[in-house]
């Protein structure tokens, strides 16, 4: 009991000193709460994401002409491979370049300014096409990934029907129902093939409201046919490509599926890849975030603990006179260092909860502002997304902030250590402390 009313009395006697420790650790908890929320949260959101996220496995086709017609893929057995029970669903696409003879090609043009940085003039590239082949639902899932649109016609095209785009069309005088002719070269031959046009595309609203028009311009003389026309044509295997994607269920069954697939016949001179590069790009600034935040936790245990143990050894120079006062009435060290044990947790325990309440109330918005910030170093990946992902997604501007139970001992820990801290530097000098030195010094220094 003498303890506890000692150490009530010193908070009242000293009260700005111990004003001035609770606002130190006020602002490190404070920092250290905000820093290991925003980190865990990263994590967290990246996990659950990551769990989310449509892991697509796609075959790459390589150099045909340099395999022997046993080792190449039919439609089949691209079919087959989607048949396993790890597949949720499959996208089959070929492509291959194809040039024009009497038809005029759209020029891909990009704005530059010139050498004084005055006027912004136009760039014009040498204009390329291709004929890329696929299903109905596949034509309209490239269309639609590549920010394009169906305009007029129908996406169910049959043998010898194409899809080509609207501006391509103006510029050439076409029409639905005109035929156009398009060359294939490859291995040294040229092929000539007629189509009919059946519909059109064009860059969808989204694209056109934000300015990436230049980009899809690109690929304003794309031919789109259904893969049986394009399969067809000799010179495709020479000059051209298939690019197979599977949707896998989950992704811890990647591994599983590549042994399935090469069970059931994938040559090994075909390459597989997933988009897994896509969602570490796109979860580049999240990680970003978490990687700063915790950097900066790292920063608060380190500094801060350092920061306390200079504070501890200037503060207890100032409390020796106290010190002396007490062992001469009789007061033993255990007891002082109870009583500073006590006032310490007290301060502890006001600033923690103080922290707690401001932390529930700031640390969405710092979130979010600095989420912003690694936005903006990351760069605008919103527009490569909108282009070339496998599938639409949202910006990322904000992640929840979790305060979860791993979290809050994680933060209850450092707050202890920091404790733990103070009242290590204080019992070291009060054990360490003679009486009969202090007098000396104080002799000495009148």
């Amino acid at each position: 009991m003498f303890v506890f009313k000692h150490a009530f009395l010193n908070l009242r006697r000293h009260i700005w000193n111990y004003l001035l420790v609770g606002v130190m650790l006020f602002l490190l908890i404070f920092g250290t709460m905000v820093t290991n929320t925003i980190y865990t949260s990263a994590k967290l959101f990246t996990k659950n994401y990551s769990k989310q996220f449509k892991t697509i496995v796609t075959i790459l086709e390589p150099d045909l002409s340099n395999l022997t017609h046993e080792k190449k893929l039919t439609k089949e057995q691209y079919i087959k491979f989607g048949e396993s029970k790890y597949v949720n669903g499959m996208k089959m696409i070929g492509t291959t370049p194809i040039s024009f003879d009497t038809l005029k090609a759209i020029p891909s043009s990009f704005p530059f300014q010139n050498v004084k940085g005055i006027e912004s003039e136009e760039h014009y590239d040498q204009a390329t096409a291709n004929w890329i082949g696929a299903e109905s639902a596949d034509l309209v899932k490239e269309l639609t990934e590549s920010g394009m649109e169906i305009s007029a016609g129908s996406n169910v095209l049959k043998h010898n029907e194409c899809l080509v785009n609207s501006e391509f069309a103006q510029l050439n005088q076409l029409k639905i129902g005109d035929s156009i002719q398009v060359f294939l070269t490859g291995n040294e031959k040229t092929e000539k093939q007629t189509l009919v046009i059946a519909g059109m595309y064009q860059p969808n609203k989204q694209v056109q409201a934000s300015g990436t028009s230049q980009l899809t311009r690109a690929k304003g003389n794309d031919i789109f046919t259904n893969w049986e026309t394009l399969d067809a044509m000799k010179e495709f295997d020479y000059s051209g490509y298939n690019s197979v994607s599977y949707e896998l269920k989950n992704a811890d069954m990647l591994d599983e599926f590549l042994k399935e697939m090469k069970a059931n016949g994938l040559p090994s001179e075909y390459q597989v890849m997933t988009n897994e590069a896509n969602m570490k790009l796109f979860l580049s600034p999240i990680n970003g975030l978490g990687t700063l935040a915790g950097t900066i936790l790292l920063g608060f245990l380190i500094f801060g603990n350092f920061g306390l143990a200079l504070f501890s050894i200037r503060k207890f120079k100032q409390r020796q006179t106290e010190i002396y006062v007490f062992r001469s009435i009789g007061i033993t060290n255990q007891q002082i260092i109870k009583s500073r044990a006590i006032e310490l947790v007290i301060v502890t325990c006001v600033s923690f909860s103080l922290a707690f309440v401001a932390v529930k109330e700031f640390v969405q918005p710092i979130a979010d502002w600095q989420l912003g910030n690694q936005r903006r170093l990351t760069g605008n990946i919103d527009q490569l997304f909108s282009l070339v992902a496998s599938e639409k997604k949202e910006s990322i501007t904000s992640i929840p902030m979790v305060i979860d139970a791993n979290s809050f001992i994680t933060i209850f820990g450092i707050t202890s250590l920091f404790l733990i801290t103070i009242m290590s530097i204080d019992c070291y000098k009060v054990f360490k402390f003679e009486s009969i030195e202090f007098l000396l010094e104080r002799k000495l220094d009148e």
